[in-house]
């Protein structure tokens, strides 16, 4: 008997919550239909007595027209009136029943439950989302900072080539001076044997015998020298070659025996030096012009080895 009573408990137990929902919603559907039967009812009761109330002024004897027509109006009215009050009724009973649907005491308890998961899905979901930014943001942290430490590397390693690089030039800078200095004491060497050529050549001969020969005018009707027209500020003339300009720190100026010849003037070569009676150049020397003068240099560093000054009078 006791084992029954148990089992019969515990079967209740687990039914009622089960059956609850069901005997609510058939309590529901009841007074839904009880209503509707009362609102059927009313319509018809409604319905009848206006039937009744048009059929009555038909009975009445039509002594009055303008009283009926009054009536009729009043009574058209009045049933207006109570059309609007039956709509009004009828839309208020509407959203009673559905503010009865709508509680949630009537609803089962799945649509809260499934509420609180998607609350609790929704702050999962941005909680997860938060975590991986905050990721995000440190990797991005990590890869500016590693980006940095390979500039400062790159910067480094360019310093170091750089004091390289200066290291090498100042290194090829000390061998060209080291061999520019031999060059030049092989250059002296060398120099000594212009010595014979001095011996063999004596300028100020040169100049008397070019005289005792030649007028101070000769160059006028020379043919290197067409196309002069007069001195020009900033301009050098020389022949067979023309006008050519000269920079302001060489304008007017002089170099004597032992200096070194600007190598602007290099080019402008003197070639038929046996008509003007100059000596042969040694190997590697040349004449050239340089305003109305003329040097032998040597063709290397422009080292002067002779000057003929005023070589022609303007």
């Amino acid at each position: 008997m006791k084992r029954t009573l148990l089992v019969f408990s515990a079967l209740t137990a687990f039914m009622a919550p089960a059956i609850a929902p069901a005997v609510a919603q058939a309590q529901q559907a009841e007074a839904r239909q009880d209503r509707g039967d009362r609102r059927t009812e009313a319509r018809t009761q409604r319905r009848e007595q206006r039937r009744e109330d048009r059929q009555q002024p038909q009975t009445q004897p039509p002594q009055q027209p303008r009283q009926d027509r009054g009536d009729r109006r009043q009574d058209r009215r009045e049933d207006r009136q109570d059309r609007r009050e039956d709509r009004r009724d009828d839309r208020q009973d509407r959203r009673q029943d559905r503010r009865e649907d709508r509680r949630p005491d009537t609803r089962p308890d799945t649509r809260q439950d499934r509420r609180e998961d998607r609350r609790d899905d929704r702050q999962d979901r941005r909680q997860d989302r938060r975590e991986d930014r905050r990721d995000d943001r440190q990797d991005r942290r990590e890869d500016r900072r590693e980006w940095r430490g390979d500039r400062r590397e790159d910067r480094g390693e360019r310093r170091e080539d750089r004091r390289e690089w200066r290291g090498d030039r100042r290194d090829d800078r000390a061998d060209r001076r080291q061999d520019r200095r031999e060059d030049r004491f092989e250059n002296r060497r060398d120099r000594r044997d212009y010595r014979e050529f001095r011996r063999s050549w004596n300028r100020d001969n040169w100049r008397r015998d070019w005289n005792r020969s030649h007028r101070s005018d000769w160059w006028r009707n020379h043919r290197s020298f067409r196309g002069y027209y007069g001195v020009r500020v900033g301009f050098y003339f020389a022949p067979d070659y023309g006008y050519y300009s000269v920079p302001r720190q060489y304008w007017n100026q002089r170099w004597s025996e032992g200096q070194y010849l600007p190598s602007i003037f290099w080019r402008y070569q003197l070639n038929d030096y046996r008509t003007y009676g100059l000596g042969f150049p040694p190997q590697g020397t040349r004449w050239v012009y340089v305003d109305n003068h003329v040097y032998l240099i040597d063709e290397y560093d422009g080292y002067i080895i002779e000057v003929v000054y005023d070589f022609w009078r303007w």
